[in-house]
């Protein structure tokens, strides 16, 4: 009787070590198809389901440039699953808007696209005595204004090889110390070697070309320190005033 019991409870623990070897074969088998159909169930909500399709955009950083034309030019696919939008051409295409220097596009989950935009900032207005453009630190002009905006030097441009003296008279702007530049009533510029600053109290600084702008401008605030009706840094290691007075 004793053997039987021995013999039964023996089978019960082969049985149960038998259970228990197939179960653990079968469990990677098991834990890989879980992950398999997980994968597929989160691939199937990114990436074609609604519950993530995009829902409209936000967009911050648009001061002069309209909220409905960054909206409209982005054309963000609406009701496209978020994952799937391709936000580079998203970003190129509000680049062209000429009064956007740079841009950034992200996704914001769970449905929204967010952009964010930097503007040009005006460093010069030019003028070719019959329209105004806006020219940021870069040289180009992104915006034509009817009447002169203050606070701005102007610059009257004219010649054949007018973008290439409109980069010169930014970078000549650009080298100006803040106390010049306040003083600056326009630029003159036929070419990209023949600038002239016109002072606001009537002094012309007949600058040249925009090489060693720098050094024009340091030669310039020793140079202004006599008095002068025209100072001439266009050669700044032989600078000339000219109506100096005694």
């Amino acid at each position: 009787m004793t053997q039987s019991v021995d013999l039964a409870r023996a089978q019960q623990k082969f049985a149960r070590r038998q259970r228990l070897v197939r179960w653990r074969s079968w469990l990677p088998w098991a834990i890989g198809g879980g992950i398999v159909v997980l994968s597929g169930l989160i691939v199937w909500l990114f990436y074609f389901s609604s519950a993530f399709a995009v829902s409209g955009v936000r967009v911050s950083g648009a001061d002069t440039v309209p909220v409905a034309t960054i909206e409209q030019t982005a054309a963000a696919p609406i009701g496209t699953p978020l994952a799937k939008v391709d936000l580079r051409a998203i970003a190129d295409r509000i680049r062209g808007i000429p009064a956007v220097a740079d841009v950034q596009v992200t996704r914001s989950w769970p449905r929204k696209i967010v952009i964010v935009v930097t503007e040009r900032v005006a460093v010069v207005v030019v003028t070719d005595g019959s329209r105004y453009e806006l020219v940021d630190a870069t040289g180009t002009s992104y915006r034509t204004v009817p009447d002169r905006p203050a606070g701005l030097p102007e610059a009257k441009v004219t010649g054949v090889r007018r973008d290439v003296t409109i980069h010169s008279v930014v970078t000549v702007s650009a080298a100006l110390p803040d106390t010049l530049r306040s003083q600056v009533g326009s630029i003159t510029a036929t070419s990209p070697d023949s600038i002239t600053l016109n002072l606001s109290s009537g002094v012309k600084v007949v600058w040249g070309s925009a090489d060693n702008s720098a050094q024009k401008a340091g030669v310039l605030s020793v140079l202004m320190k006599r008095q002068a009706k025209v100072y001439d840094v266009s050669a700044p290691d032989l600078p000339v005033t000219k109506g100096e007075k005694r």
